[in-house]
C-alpha cells in the first residue's frame, strides 16, 4: 500500500462526529418519547416505538450521513455506534415518554 492511499483520520473530526450523531439521537428519541406520551402508549408498544425509532434513526445517520462508510467518519464498527449510547437514550425517552404521559394523563 502506497503512502498516500493510507486514510489519515484527525481525532478531532471523529469526536465531532459523534457529538454530531449523539446530539441528532438525543433529539429524535426526545420527540418519540414526548411523541408516544402524547399518544398514550403503554408498556409493550412504547418500548417497540422507541427500539424502532433509535434503529430507523441510526440507519439513516449511517446511510445519509455516513454515506454507508462508517469506518471514514467514525472510529468504532457500526454495532458499537449503535449499542454504545441505547441506555442513555432509553433513558431520556423514557423521562419523556412518563413525563408527557403523565401531563396528558
Amino acid at each position: 500500500m502506497n503512502n498516500f492511499e493510507k486514510q489519515v483520520k484527525s481525532q478531532s473530526n471523529i469526536i465531532e462526529n459523534k457529538k454530531r450523531y449523539v446530539t441528532l439521537l438525543d433529539k429524535i428519541i426526545l420527540i418519540n418519547g414526548i411523541v408516544s406520551g402524547i399518544l398514550q402508549l403503554e408498556s409493550m408498544s412504547g418500548f417497540l416505538s422507541f427500539i424502532a425509532v433509535y434503529l430507523i434513526s441510526s440507519f439513516l445517520f449511517v446511510a445519509f450521513i455516513c454515506k454507508f462508510r462508517v469506518s471514514k467518519y467514525l472510529e468504532n464498527s457500526i454495532g458499537d455506534l449503535i449499542f454504545e449510547h441505547i441506555v442513555r437514550e432509553f433513558l431520556g425517552y423514557v423521562m419523556a415518554w412518563t413525563f408527557s404521559y403523565a401531563l396528558i394523563n
